[in-house]
C-alpha cells in the first residue's frame, strides 16, 4: 500500500499483514519507488515445466526460499508450524524462510539476479509492475496443473488485484477490509440512533458528535477524513464515491467524474468545520497511537473512524469493554457508489520468474494459500481475513457482530481495489501526495488541481509501457 512495510503495532498485540505508513509519502517509500522503476527485470524466464507437482508422487529433495514482509514473533512463529508440517508430510520439501524482507529487498535480489523463488508482499500494488516486466511467473499453468479453479477457490475482490492482463501474478495470502467504527455510547449521548450511509448523513453526525472544552478546544472530533491519518487513503481510491481511477482508456479520471471533486469538497468541509490546525494537531498526535490503546475512539477523542478489521483484535485486546459498532463506509451521496461495498486488498505471494526451482516454490506456495488451517490461523494471528472461499466457510470469526461486516465487505462483488497498472506503487504515492496538498490548503483550485494529478499520473503510466 504506497508504503514502506513497516510494523504497524508495537509490543506484543499482532499487527495487520499490510503495514501503515508514518507520513504522507514516506522517504523509504520514495526510495522503494525508485528501487522498484524499471530494474527488476529477469530477463528470460529459465526453461522449466510449467506443470504443478503431484501431491503423491515421489521427487528428489529440493530447497526452495521463502521471503516474507512479515517479522513479528507470532507471525513468524505461524508460518514456521506449518513449514514444518508441510515438511513433515513431504520430506523432500525443505522450505528456508526468511522474514523481513519488503518490496523494495526483493526488487534488489531480482536485479542482482538471486531473487528467492517465493515472495510474499504486503501490499499488491506492485502486481502489474512486477508482472509487466517479467520479474514474476504466471501461475495460470500452474493452477491448471493443479486443478485449482481460480475463481471458485478466492473471492473476486482478490483476483482483482492478483491479475494483470489476463495473468495469474499472484495469490492471494490474507486480505484487508476497511469500515466505519462507531462510539455507541456517544452516538446515544447524541441521539443518533442508526448509522449513516451517506457522506452527507456522516457529516452531520460527525458535527452533532463533536464536543469541545470550556475554553473552546475541541474534546471529541465526531469524524477525521484527513487523507494521511490511519488508513483514510482508502476512502479516496473510488469504492465510497463508485469512481475508478482509471476509464476504459486506460487514463485516469480525476478530472472527467465529478464526482471525484464532490469527494474532495465533502473531505475539506469537515477540516474546514474543525480548523485546519486542530485537524494537523490530530493527526500528529495520534497517528503515533492508531494501533495501540492510545487510539483516538478507545480513549474518546474520536467518536467514529475509519479502520481495517485488525482494529477488531486490537480493541478485543487493549480494551475488550469497550461498546462500538461497526458498519460499511457511508457513500457520496448522488454517487454509484453501493452502499456495503469497500476497499478491498491484501497480501499478495508470487513465485520468481528468476526461480531455479519454480515446480517445487509453486507447491510450497500453493499449500501456503489454499491450507485452510494455515490461512485460519494465521488470520486469527494478525486479525486478518482468509483468502479462500474454504477458508472463509471454517472460519469461526465470521458470524462475529464485529467480523461479520468486514466478511459482508469483503465478499460484496462491488468492493474492490483500485486498477493495477505497471507504474506500481508510483501512481498511489502521486495520488497521495495531491490530497495532502489539498487538503492543507496548497491547491488552490480542486479542478485544475485533479487534472494536473490526473496528467501526472497518466505520464508515469506511459513511462511505464501503459
Amino acid at each position: 500500500m504506497l508504503k514502506p512495510i513497516t510494523g504497524r503495532l508495537t509490543g506484543s498485540v499482532p499487527r495487520p499483514m499490510t503495514g501503515r505508513t508514518t507520513g504522507p509519502v514516506a522517504a523509504t517509500a520514495v526510495a522503494t519507488a525508485l528501487l522498484l522503476t524499471g530494474c527488476t527485470s529477469t530477463g528470460p524466464a529459465s526453461s522449466q515445466p510449467t506443470s504443478a507437482i503431484s501431491a503423491g508422487a515421489s521427487h528428489k529433495a529440493t530447497t526452495v526460499t521463502v521471503w516474507t514482509f512479515n517479522h513479528l514473533p507470532n507471525e513468524v512463529a505461524a508460518f514456521k508450524a506449518t513449514l514444518s508440517r508441510l515438511h513433515a508430510k513431504y520430506p523432500w520439501l525443505t522450505v528456508k524462510f526468511v522474514p523481513n524482507k519488503d518490496d523494495a529487498a526483493y526488487a534488489k535480489a531480482v536485479a542482482a539476479g538471486d531473487p528467492p523463488d517465493v515472495f510474499i508482499g504486503s501490499v499488491p500494488d506492485n502486481v502489474a509492475k512486477f508482472c509487466y516486466n517479467g520479474t514474476v511467473a504466471d501461475l495460470s499453468p500452474y493452477l491448471s496443473s493443479a486443478k485449482i479453479d481460480a475463481a471458485k477457490t478466492f473471492p473476486a475482490a482478490t483476483l482483482a488485484y492478483t491479475r494483470y492482463q489476463g495473468k495469474q501474478c499472484a495469490l492471494p495470502l490474507l486480505t484487508d477490509a476497511f469500515a466505519l467504527y462507531y462510539n455507541k455510547k456517544m452516538f446515544a449521548e447524541a441521539g443518533i440512533t442508526k448509522p449513516p450511509t451517506t457522506l452527507a448523513e456522516l457529516t452531520a453526525d460527525a458535527k452533532k458528535l463533536t464536543v469541545k472544552n470550556a475554553d473552546g478546544s475541541i474534546k471529541t472530533y465526531g469524524f477525521v477524513p484527513r487523507s494521511d491519518y490511519d488508513v483514510n487513503r482508502y476512502l479516496f481510491t473510488g469504492a465510497h464515491s463508485g469512481t475508478d481511477f482509471y476509464g476504459e482508456d486506460g487514463r485516469t479520471t480525476f478530472a472527467s467524474d465529478a464526482n471525484w471533486q464532490q469527494l474532495l469538497t465533502w473531505d475539506q468541509e469537515l477540516i474546514d468545520y474543525y480548523g485546519e490546525s486542530n485537524v494537523q494537531e490530530f493527526v500528529g498526535r495520534y497517528q503515533p497511537h492508531a494501533d495501540d490503546a492510545g487510539n483516538p475512539l478507545l480513549t474518546g477523542a474520536a467518536a467514529m473512524e475509519y479502520d481495517g478489521e485488525w482494529h477488531v483484535g486490537e480493541i478485543a485486546s487493549e480494551k475488550k469493554d469497550f461498546d462500538y459498532g461497526v458498519v460499511p463506509m457511508p457513500v457520496l451521496d448522488g454517487s454509484s457508489g453501493t452502499y456495503g461495498a469497500g476497499s478491498t486488498l491484501g497480501t499478495v505471494a508470487y513465485l520468481s520468474a528468476g526461480s531455479k526451482h519454480k515446480q517445487e516454490a509453486f507447491f510450497a506456495l500453493q499449500q501456503l494459500t489454499t491450507d485452510t488451517t494455515f490461512l485460519n490461523k494465521l488470520a486469527d494471528t494478525v486479525y486478518n481475513i482468509p483468502t479462500t472461499f474454504a477458508a472463509l466457510k471454517a472460519w469461526d470469526k465470521r458470524s462475529d457482530p464485529h467480523w461479520k461486516p468486514f466478511v459482508d465487505i469483503f465478499e460484496n462483488a462491488h468492493s474492490s481495489y483500485k486498477t493495477l497498472t505497471p507504474a506500481g506503487i508510483e501512481d498511489m504515492d502521486t495520488w497521495r501526495a495531491f490530497l495532502l496538498d489539498y487538503e492543507q490548503g496548497k491547491v488552490k483550485d480542486a479542478a485544475s488541481g485533479l487534472a494536473g494529478v490526473g496528467k501526472k499520473i497518466d505520464d508515469l503510466n506511459s513511462e511505464s509501457g501503459q
